[in-house]
């Protein structure tokens, strides 16, 4: 049912009014805890990855298992989640006030009341193992699998937050597309979307260049799409402090697996890559990248149109297809 509102809204042509949310830009800039017009997603999430780097390793085994299933700590008790990531009561007293919660109670109600407000991180289970799907065929299987990251990863999405999203897109003065590793590939497929309706895009890094060459020039006027998808590479977490500290605005399309880096984006748009089978899936990633090329395309009206017919007529004049 969800899916299914959430693609109409999208895809009416008339429809696609979304108001602007000053709400979700604060969100996505780490906000403190004790602002009261934040949404408990961001105070426990988005804490958690801020301080991160400053864990002990106990504490970091406490973090991973919240940050996995973080609706599931509105209802284990403080001896039950020890329990869960093999230490002590002690290190979970620790890692609450790390976080920035005053007691393990305070950060309970934060994720209960994320949980009843509906945010899909707090509320979705892990993807069940091969054993737990009831089917008889592998490509079955396989397809269920697909179908489900593909769900799960538009489902995620909210309506003010795209719309605040294509507004930067569109409006951005350079659109800039990053992603190392099997994310280059899909940063690289974001970018080709995009530069058929409007100029002044580019794949970071650039064939022969380095990261520092081709983003020198960008500031506060410019958007970074970062595509990282685990396996990160260490340099990310550098190379998005840099632009955070820059002032560029920075869209991370992202896994649950992030770890520090979210802390430095103004958007997050987190999905499920994990399949029962071996090889992480990208189905969902891909769906909602296409999703945010048409919805800027639409945003862009009758200028991206005539961008487009004119680099077919181009194409037309160079013969370059059959």
């Amino acid at each position: 049912m969800l899916i299914r509102s959430f693609l109409y809204v999208n895809f009416n042509e008339n429809n696609f009014s979304f108001p602007y949310s000053e709400k979700g830009r604060k969100l996505a800039q780490a906000p403190e805890k004790d602002d009261k017009n934040i949404r408990p997603q961001g105070s426990i999430v988005t804490a958690i990855h801020k301080v991160y780097d400053k864990f002990s390793a106990q504490e970091k085994q406490v973090a991973d298992l919240v940050l996995e299933s973080p609706g599931e700590l509105s209802v284990y008790a403080a001896s039950e989640l020890a329990r869960l990531a093999g230490v002590s009561n002690a290190t979970i007293t620790r890692f609450v006030r790390r976080a920035g919660f005053g007691n393990y109670e305070e950060m309970r109600i934060a994720a209960r009341d994320a949980r009843n407000w509906g945010a899909p991180l707090f509320q979705s289970a892990a993807a069940p193992h091969q054993g737990e799907v009831e089917n008889d065929t592998f490509l079955s299987r396989f397809a269920e699998a697909e179908v489900r990251n593909l769900t799960e990863a538009l489902n995620g999405l909210k309506p003010d937050e795209m719309n605040e999203i294509t507004d930067a897109l569109v409006g951005a003065r350079n659109l800039v597309f990053m992603g190392f590793r099997n994310s280059y590939f899909l940063a690289s497929y974001a970018r080709t979307q995009f530069l058929h309706f409007r100029g002044a895009t580019r794949i970071v890094p650039g064939p022969g260049e380095t990261v520092a060459e081709r983003t020198s020039d960008l500031g506060s006027e410019d958007v970074i799409v970062i595509i990282g998808l685990r396996r990160i590479v260490g340099l990310l977490k550098q190379y998005m402090k840099l632009m955070h500290d820059r002032e560029v605005p920075i869209l991370l399309v992202t896994d649950s697996s992030a770890r520090v880096i979210p802390a430095y984006a103004r958007w997050i748009i987190t999905c499920p890559v994990e399949t029962p089978h071996i090889f992480d899936s990208y189905s969902g990633v891909q769906a909602v990248l296409r999703l945010l090329a048409y919805e800027s395309y639409r945003k862009l009206g009758k200028a991206s149109r005539t961008y487009m017919e004119r680099m077919e007529a181009l194409h037309s004049e160079l013969g370059e297809f059959e």
